[in-house]
């Protein structure tokens, strides 16, 4: 049974060169979860090389921007990439919104 936690940022509620806001992957059994998506969430998902369209579930955990800023870009970049299997986001409420509000005017969907 694997279980692996990646810490893609911590420790800061703006991005820095030493720290990256919340973000963490989670790898459990060939199911890939994140959970927060703080800006920098991309580049973190890169530097330790995970493939973005194996994620299936993204957690956040509250609407502190900390914690959520970096999901429409990711979302962004899921649909350029040609995502096409769904994505369930478990977030609070408002966020959905909010998220679906930047996708629209940046004409990007998934």
């Amino acid at each position: 049974m694997k279980y692996e936690v990646t810490i893609l940022g911590c420790g800061s509620a703006t991005p820095t060169l030493r720290h990256g806001p919340t973000s963490q992957f989670l790898e459990h059994n060939s199911h890939y979860f994140l959970i927060d998506c703080g800006e920098g969430a991309q580049l973190q998902l890169r530097r330790y090389k995970v493939r973005f369209l194996r994620i299936n579930h993204i957690f956040i955990s509250h609407n502190h921007g900390d914690h959520c800023l970096g999901l429409p870009g990711l979302i962004s970049t899921l649909h350029l990439l040609g995502r096409s299997k769904p994505l369930a986001v478990y977030c609070q409420v408002g966020l959905k919104e909010a998220v679906e509000f930047q996708l629209k005017t940046s004409h990007s969907r998934l």
